[in-house]
C-alpha cells in the first residue's frame, strides 16, 4: 500500500502541467452558468492543495491557475448575462427551473455588489450571481474589480486547507504510514458524513414528492383504513407532511438493511468474511497514539455521555412542556436495549476480542444506544433550527456514530456487521418514534437556535470530565507478559535470531535494518551514547514543530520524529550531526520483550536502528528529513557506531544485515569498562 502511495506521488510530480490544467479547468467550469452546478471545483481545489502539501505541485502555480480560472469563469458568466439579458429566461435550464434564476436575483438585490464575493462561497449561487449581475447592467469595471477580489479570497480558502492536509499526511508518513491511513480514514468520515447529510437534505423534498405521488395513487385504489391514513399523510393542510414521508422511507430502508445483515450473519454469507478482513486491517494500522485517540473519541458514546444527553433532553422537553416527547424518548432508549439484548441472547455471537467472550454482540447494543440518543436528539434539533444548521446537526450526529462504531470494531468489541446491524435497527426505531411524535404533534415546534450550542457544551463537558479524571484506555489493553529471560551465552549463540532484522511499519514491509542488539539499562545506554558525542533527540513540542517551517534551519535543530515498529514507537532516540548542516545521524531503540542475564542482573534487551537523514524541502513551508537510502547498512553501522566497540560482545549476520551485539555495564560503572571481551 505504501509503495503504491509513493508511486502515485512520483507519477503526479512528473505530470505537474496536467494537474495545473485540471486546476484551471475546475475553477473555470465551476463558475460557468449551469455547468458549474455539476463541477466539483471545491473538491478539486482541496485535492490540488493536498498534492501541493506533499511536494507534487508548486503552491504559487496552483494559486495562479486557480485564480485565473475563477476570474475567467465568472467573467464568462457575466458576459452571458450581459449579452442575452431577457432571453436567458427562455433558455434551458432556466426555462424549466426559473426558481434558480429568481434565487440569484433576490440574492443580488439584497446584497448588491457584495453578492459577487459572497456567492463565490455558496455552491448553488456561485455560477448564477455573475449572470444576474450581467443581466442587471452592473458596470463591467466594477464587476471585474470585485471578481478579482473574490477570486483572490476564494482560491486560498479552498487550497490552503488541502495544503495543510497534504503536509500533515507527508509528516505522518515520515513517522509511519499507519498514521497516513488513520488520517485519511478520519478525513473521509467527516467529509462523507457532511456531504451525505447535505445530499439527503437537498433531495428530501424531491424524494418525498415522488413517494407522495406513488402513495397517493395507492391510496386512491385502497379506500380502507390504510388508505385513509395515507391520504391524511398527503393532506397539504397537514403540517410536516414531508417529514412524515421522509421518516417513513427511513423506516423502510433501515429495516431492510437490518434484516439483510441478519440473514447474512445467520447464513454465514460473505459479509462474515468482510468482518474478518476489516478487523485484520484495523489491527494492522493500530498504533498507541491511534488507540489513545480512538479511546478518547469513544467517550462520545460512553454511558456517562449518553446519560448526560438523556437528562438534558428530558429537562429541555419539560421546559417546553412536551410530556409525550419525554415518554417517546425514554421508551426509545429502554425498549431498543431490551430488544437488542433479546436478539443477542438468541444469536449468541461472540466478539472478535477473546478478552470479551462473556458478551454477545449481534446486534451491537453499544452502537444502537449511540444511534438512539444522537439520532433522536438530531431529530429534535433539526425541527427547531434552520436548514443549514440542520445539515450540520445531522452530519455531526452521523460522525459521532461512525467514530464510536469505528473505535468498537478496532478494539474488537464487535464485528463490523454487528455495528451495521445495531445502527440499522436503531435508526429504524428512531424513525418510528419520530414518526409517532410528528403524527401526534404535527405542528412545527418553536425555533430553538441556541439548543445545538447547549447540547454541544454538554457533550464537551462530559468528554472533558472523562478525559480529565482518567485517561481512557482501550478496552482490549491488558498487562504485558513478563519478558523472556536468557543468559548472555544463549543470546550470543542462538537467541539473537528471535529478534527481527528490519523495522516493520505495516504488513511486514521492511524499513531500516536493525544493526544493534543492546543489553543494558536505559540510563547506561544514555550515558555511554552521550559520552560518544550523541545527544538525545529533540522532543516534539510547539517550538520544535515551528522549526519545520523555518526558512533556514539545520538538520539537528529539527525534531526527531518517532518511528513505529509493528505499531510500537521508539523508546530511546539519539542523534548527532552529519558531514553538513543538512545531514544528521539518528539512532532509535525499541524494547524487544527479552532480558539478558549479564551476571550481575537481568538487563533489558533493545533493538536499534541507525538512520542517515538528509534535509529536503518538498513543499513550502515544510522542512522534512528523509532517510538516505544510498548509504549501505554496513557503512552506516561502521560510521555511526564508531566508539561503541568497547561494549561489543559479538557480530552476527541477520539475512545480510550486520548486527552488533552490545552489553552495557551497570550505570554505576564507567562506560568504558566492558563486561565481556569482544568476539
Amino acid at each position: 500500500m505504501e509503495h503504491a502511495y509513493i508511486h502515485l506521488l512520483h507519477l503526479l510530480a512528473g505530470h505537474a502541467s496536467w494537474m495545473l490544467a485540471v486546476v484551471f479547468l475546475a475553477a473555470f467550469l465551476e463558475a460557468i452558468a449551469v455547468i458549474g452546478t455539476f463541477i466539483p471545483g471545491s473538491t478539486a481545489m482541496f485535492l490540488a492543495g493536498a498534492l501541493t502539501g506533499t511536494g507534487s505541485l508548486s503552491l504559487g502555480w496552483v494559486f495562479a491557475w486557480a485564480i485565473l480560472g475563477a476570474i475567467a469563469g465568472d467573467g464568462m458568466s457575466f458576459w452571458i448575462g450581459a449579452r442575452y439579458k431577457e432571453r436567458i429566461v427562455n433558455l434551458w435550464p432556466f426555462r424549466t427551473h426559473p426558481e434558480v434564476l429568481d434565487a440569484g436575483q433576490r440574492f443580488f438585490v439584497k446584497h448588491g455588489t457584495k453578492s459577487v464575493v459572497l456567492a463565490r462561497f455558496i455552491g448553488p449561487l456561485r455560477a448564477i450571481v455573475p449572470v444576474v449581475a450581467g443581466m442587471m447592467d452592473m458596470p463591467p469595471l466594477r464587476f471585474y474589480a470585485i471578481n478579482v477580489l473574490s477570486a483572490l479570497l476564494w482560491a486560498p480558502a479552498h487550497i490552503l486547507p488541502g495544503v495543510v492536509f497534504g503536509a500533515s499526511v507527508l509528516l505522518a508518513g515520515a513517522v509511519s504510514f499507519r498514521l497516513v491511513v488513520i488520517i485519511a480514514m478520519l478525513v473521509c468520515i467527516v467529509w462523507l458524513s457532511f456531504r451525505g447529510a447535505g445530499f439527503l437534505v437537498a433531495h428530501a423534498n424531491a424524494w418525498s414528492s415522488a413517494a407522495g405521488r406513488r402513495l397517493g395513487d395507492w391510496a386512491c385504489r385502497h379506500p380502507g383504513p390504510l388508505g385513509r391514513i395515507a391520504r391524511r399523510m398527503l393532506d397539504p393542510d397537514t403540517p410536516d407532511a414531508t417529514h412524515l414521508l421522509v421518516t417513513s422511507l427511513i423506516v423502510l430502508v433501515a429495516g431492510a438493511l437490518f434484516f439483510g445483515v441478519l440473514e447474512d450473519v445467520v447464513s454465514g454469507d460473505p459479509l462474515t468474511a468482510v468482518d474478518l478482513s476489516v478487523y485484520h486491517f484495523l489491527q494492522s494500522v493500530r498504533t498507541p497514539w491511534g488507540d489513545a485517540v480512538l479511546a478518547g473519541l469513544a467517550t462520545l458514546g460512553s454511558g456517562l455521555t449518553l446519560t448526560a444527553l438523556i437528562v438534558t433532553v428530558a429537562l429541555w422537553m419539560m421546559w417546553e412542556r412536551r410530556w409525550h416527547t419525554i415518554g417517546y424518548w425514554l421508551a426509545a432508549v429502554a425498549f431498543s436495549q431490551l430488544l437488542i439484548v433479546a436478539l443477542q441472547l438468541a444469536m449468541r455471537r461472540a466478539p472478535p476480542n477473546e478478552l470479551m467472550t462473556s458478551h454477545y454482540v449481534f446486534p451491537s447494543n453499544h452502537v444502537a444506544a449511540t444511534v438512539i440518543v444522537y439520532g433522536f436528539l438530531a431529530f429534535l434539533l433539526a425541527r427547531r433550527v434552520g436548514k443549514l444548521e440542520g445539515v450540520l446537526v445531522a452530519g455531526a450526529s452521523i460522525i459521532v456514530v461512525i467514530l464510536v462504531a469505528l473505535a468498537g470494531v478496532s478494539f474488537g468489541r464487535y464485528w463490523v456487521s454487528d455495528a451495521i446491524g445495531g445502527a440499522a435497527l436503531a435508526y429504524a426505531w428512531v424513525a418510528i418514534v419520530a414518526l409517532t411524535a410528528i403524527w401526534r404533534h404535527p405542528h412545527p415546534p418553536p425555533q430553538r437556535r441556541f439548543m445545538p450550542l447547549v447540547v454541544g457544551a454538554v457533550v464537551l463537558t462530559s468528554v472533558g470530565v472523562q478525559l480529565g479524571v482518567a485517561r481512557p484506555a482501550p478496552p482490549d489493553s491488558a498487562p504485558r507478559p513478563a519478558p523472556v529471560r536468557f543468559t548472555q551465552a544463549q543470546w550470543q549463540q542462538s537467541e539473537w535470531r528471535r529478534l527481527p532484522c528490519y523495522r516493520s511499519d505495516m504488513g511486514g514491509d521492511r524499513k531500516e535494518p536493525f544493526t544493534l542488539q543492546w543489553a543494558g539499562e536505559p540510563a547506561a545506554l544514555r550515558g555511554q551514547l552521550l559520552a560518544q558525542g550523541w545527544v538525545e533527540g529533540t522532543d516534539v513540542s510547539a517550538h520544535s514543530l515551528l522549526s519545520l517551517a523555518s526558512p533556514d534551519v539545520a538538520a539537528v535543530a529539527l525534531p526527531v520524529l518517532p518511528k513505529l515498529n509493528n505499531g510500537v514507537p521508539s523508546t530511546l532516540v539519539f542523534m548527532r550531526p552529519g558531514d553538513s548542516r543538512e545531514e544528521r545521524y539518528v539512532l532509535r531503540f525499541w524494547p524487544s520483550g527479552y532480558t539478558v542475564d549479564t551476571g550481575n542482573a537481568a538487563a533489558p534487551l533493545w533493538i536499534g536502528a541507525f538512520a542517515h537523514e538528509r534535509l529536503t524541502r518538498p513543499s513550502w513551508p515544510l522542512n522534512l528529513l528523509r532517510i538516505d537510502r544510498q548509504t549501505r547498512p554496513l557503512d552506516l553501522s561502521a560510521r555511526a557506531g564508531a566508539g561503541l566497540a568497547a561494549t561489543r560482545v559479538g557480530e552476527v549476520d541477520c539475512h545480510g544485515v550486520p548486527v552488533s551485539l552490545l552489553v552495557s555495564p551497570p550505570a554505576s560503572l564507567p562506560a568504558s569498562l566492558p563486561v565481556a571481551p569482544a568476539l
